[in-house]
């Protein structure tokens, strides 16, 4: 997709920031740290969003919120997610089934390390609730062990 979006399909920034439950702020940091380009800037600093920008900004939220990600982290996977939109645009450009399974053979390890990052994520989160698991087992044992020698 090239060019600039329809002026029809722009949102302000206000708008953008109550469709993701952001706030005006996060999304110029954003911005600022390089996870966001608005898709157009009208008469100054005004910024206008279009569908793309408030997809990533949801995607973002959620890698932060959801999975805990850290900004670097959420740069690393944004990067290979502009990666993956390319080839996905370049496939469904083509009909040409051999130029098809190339893009798919390049897809594939981008989705790979996506994959990989969640699970390291994933692992993380598991590995502290085991530890949180264990705390409260000890805590339900001496409580039981306090009772039966009460």
């Amino acid at each position: 997709m090239t060019g600039t979006p329809a002026a029809s399909l722009l949102r302000r920034i206000g708008d953008v920031a109550e469709a993701t439950g952001l706030t005006p702020r996060t999304i110029r940091y954003y911005e600022e740290v390089g996870l966001l380009k608005p898709a157009a800037h009208v008469s100054g600093a005004n910024r206008r969003y279009d569908d793309e920008d408030l997809e990533r900004l949801r995607l973002i939220k959620r890698l932060r919120e959801v999975v805990g990600l850290s900004l670097s982290e959420v740069h690393t996977f944004l990067e290979i997610e502009t990666e993956r939109r390319t080839l996905n645009r370049e496939y469904h450009a083509t009909t040409d089934p051999v130029r098809q399974n190339e893009l798919l053979d390049r897809v594939e390890p981008i989705l790979q390390r996506r994959v990989e990052l969640l699970e390291r994520k994933l692992a993380s989160v598991v590995a502290l609730l085991d530890e949180e698991r264990a705390r409260l087992e000890r805590v339900r044992a001496l409580r039981h062990a306090a009772v039966t020698h009460a």
